[in-house]
């Protein structure tokens, strides 16, 4: 049966399964330490995109990744390592929470926003806001990116742990 849903519902669905997945990864690993990392991470997420734009914030991850490899579906396929117990990113706290949010926000914006269809349409985001986008796709990219950070925050609030304040 299908169901028709809002965007804002779509955008929600993800976020919770994102969210869902570093628990579960972070468990699995016995490293609450991601958990309070990208919990972090992804509260100044909006922030940083806002101040530096979205796609020196993606770089910006990257960099923190520290991988050769820039495509977020590389990088989704390290991460899915990381589930079956094997070594990924060192497997560092910092690097697993960055390659997280890195990986989420890409997969988002190029196979899940504008109706399943993706906005870059399959497209890595990153790439294809430095060689395609122009300046009013750029302003859409970073709009849905900070709605979804949006769930992603409320989320991640509600489910893993935090870093003290």
């Amino acid at each position: 049966m299908n169901v028709l849903r809002s965007l804002e519902q779509e955008r929600a669905k993800f976020a919770y399964e994102a969210v869902a997945k570093v628990k579960e990864v972070s468990d699995f690993m016995n490293k609450k330490e991601i958990q309070k990392k990208y919990a972090s991470y992804v509260k100044s997420a909006p922030v940083l995109i806002l101040t530096n734009g979205l796609s020196n914030t993606l770089a910006f991850y990257l960099s923190k990744i520290k991988e050769k490899e820039i495509e977020y579906t590389k990088i989704g396929e390290k991460l899915k390592k990381l589930g079956s117990g094997e070594k990924a990113f060192e497997n560092k706290a910092e690097r697993i929470a960055y390659a997280y949010l890195f990986y989420q926000i890409s997969k988002w914006l190029a196979e899940k926003a504008n109706n399943g269809r993706g906005l870059t349409k399959g497209n890595d985001p990153l790439k294809f806001i430095c060689n395609e986008a122009n300046v009013q796709l750029i302003m859409q990219l970073t709009r849905e990116a900070i709605n979804l950070l949006n769930w992603m925050k409320r989320f991640a609030d509600a489910m893993l742990e935090k870093e003290e304040e």
